[in-house]
């Protein structure tokens, strides 16, 4: 899923579930953060691995739970929240575009396999690159990503996110004793 997506569909999250925002927000960019680092270092094949796994979500909540402990159980749900939303669009979106099987090798990465699109040409035009650097804007993905049958359902999420962060605004401020509770 887009990257931008993501963040609307955790601000959506956020603010319709009452969770601490900027922790679901974190929760919800993290999956990509480290896992397109990492394979565009050319740590990992793919950049859908260790974050993206429900090995990898087990490995943070247990080292954020060590971390913080019982007292911030709040900020851990809205995290956890945000990325199991990662996780949920990823799902989606790779389904939504036929590649359900790649969605399933994501969740039991490293135990099951997982492929980089980008590399081997499970996608058509997705090794074209404009910049060799940045695989993912090569003419080829960009082109696909663009015509996919989860574009606009992409699109859709972040177009109500924004609709509803301006609503927001627009609104002014909470009075004090509502803005506490969130």
């Amino acid at each position: 899923m887009w990257f931008p997506a993501h963040l609307a569909l955790g601000y959506l999250l956020g603010v319709r579930a009452r969770l601490a925002l900027g922790w679901c927000l974190l929760g919800t960019a993290l999956p990509d953060v480290v896992d397109k680092s990492l394979g565009l270092a050319g740590v990992l094949p793919a950049y859908q691995t260790v974050s993206h796994s429900l090995f990898g979500l087990v490995l943070v909540g247990a080292a954020l739970h060590v971390a913080v402990g019982e007292a911030a159980s709040r900020a851990g749900v809205a995290f956890a929240a945000g990325w199991l939303s990662h996780l949920g669009a990823d799902l989606l979106q790779l389904t939504l575009d036929g590649r359900g099987a790649h969605a399933a090798g994501m969740l039991g990465w490293p135990l099951t396999h997982w492929s980089n699109p980008m590399a081997d040409g499970s996608v058509p035009g997705y090794t074209d690159t404009l910049l060799s650097a940045v695989p993912f804007l090569s003419e080829g993905y960009v082109l696909h990503y663009f015509s996919s049958a989860s574009f606009p359902v992409e699109l859709l999420v972040c177009l109500v996110a924004l609709g509803l962060f301006v609503a927001e605004r627009r609104r002014g401020p909470r009075p004090t004793s509502e803005r506490l509770r969130r």
